[in-house]
């Protein structure tokens, strides 16, 4: 028994040692689609999203996210800009398992599983506006690229919403810093 507690205390400690934690920030445009009837709605806001993880194993870490929209988004239907309406992300977070691998010493590429709930404002010139929030499974993938042994300029595209005809993707450009 006193093996066996040793051996969880070691492996615990080993863990601990390799384990790390990192932050990224970075410029996220994304898409929004929804089939309604028989045409689509499309808008394209743009957000601020920000990342806090922290490496459980070498190949796996844990991740939390938060994202801010930056502004409205004009709507198209049929690809045609619809004047007044626009579409904005107020809010994003979500939670992410990250199995990664390193191809270099400098490239790595990961993906990304979890859940996420996206809040977003529709408006209209002179007319109420009004929001909704939808949660679902998420999931992505990127790559990274280590600057130095603490920076990295990041790129991933992820599905952050897939629920009842409606899909909201993201392609973000950014840099991580590991503390």
């Amino acid at each position: 028994m006193k093996k066996i507690a040793l051996a969880s205390v070691l492996t615990a400690a080993a863990i601990g040692v390799q384990a790390q934690t990192y932050g990224e920030i970075g410029y996220t445009s994304t898409t929004f689609k929804e089939n309604v009837d028989d045409f689509t709605i499309k808008a394209s806001p743009s957000a601020i999203r920000a990342i806090v993880g922290y490496e459980l194993h070498p190949n796996l870490a844990v991740e939390g996210m938060a994202a801010i929209g930056m502004g409205g988004a004009s709507i198209k239907v049929y690809d045609v800009s619809i004047p007044g309406i626009k579409l904005k992300i107020d809010n994003a977070v979500g939670v992410y398992l990250k199995p990664k691998m390193k191809l270099n010493d400098a490239v790595e590429v990961f993906g990304r599983l979890g859940y996420a709930s996206v809040k977003g404002t529709l408006s209209a010139t002179g007319v109420a506006s009004e929001s909704g929030t939808e949660n679902s499974f998420s999931y992505g993938a990127g790559l990274s690229y280590a600057i130095d042994l603490k920076t990295s300029l990041n790129v991933d595209y992820m599905q952050y919403l897939s629920k009842d005809g409606a899909k909201v993707n993201g392609f973000t450009l950014g840099v991580g810093y590991k503390f």
